[in-house]
């Protein structure tokens, strides 16, 4: 399969993706583009993987990851709440459940989030979530229960379930 072919199938998936761990439409277009630009360069390597889609997803996550550490180093401060909302629908939820979800996700740091986003949007195991993560099968556990009791003082779990299908 070619770099191309692999776009025109994941691209829009692997945007879903990188919206859910960003919680703000840009940063998540500048994340997956920036991802998608190392894809291309070692697009030779990755597309003899079993599975590339899962290794381009990790190769998101952890630029996300390093994304908010560098951030924290450099102390950067966000824009005003309302500055990081989406401007327009993508058509894939109604805005109101886009800003909800983001609003909840956001107090979780960026792994417990990248594990609950891979379980509940994308119904991973336990075990292709510690692939992804390049993480222990209990670590990541950790990470979902850790993040379902902070998501759990907001809501309940089945309401986050049910956004997040």
């Amino acid at each position: 399969m070619t770099f191309e072919e692999f776009l025109r199938v994941e691209l829009d998936g692997l945007g879903k993706y990188a919206r859910l761990l960003c919680g703000d439409r840009q940063d998540a277009h500048d994340l997956a583009a920036e991802t998608l630009i190392v894809a291309a360069r070692r697009w030779s390597t990755i597309s003899r993987l079993e599975h590339p889609t899962a290794y381009v997803r990790r190769m998101i996550a952890n630029r996300r990851i390093d994304v908010a550490r560098r951030r924290r180093i450099l102390k950067w401060t966000a824009m005003p709440d309302d500055a990081q909302l989406p401007s327009a629908s993508d058509g894939t939820r109604p805005l109101s459940q886009r800003l909800f979800l983001d609003d909840l996700l956001r107090p979780l740091p960026a792994r417990q989030r990248t594990a609950i986003v891979l379980r509940f949007y994308l119904d991973l195991s336990d075990e292709d979530i510690a692939w992804e993560m390049d993480v222990a099968v209990g670590t990541v556990r950790s990470f979902i229960s850790r993040g379902l009791a902070v998501l759990r003082t907001a809501t309940t779990a089945q309401d986050v379930r049910s956004y997040l299908q």
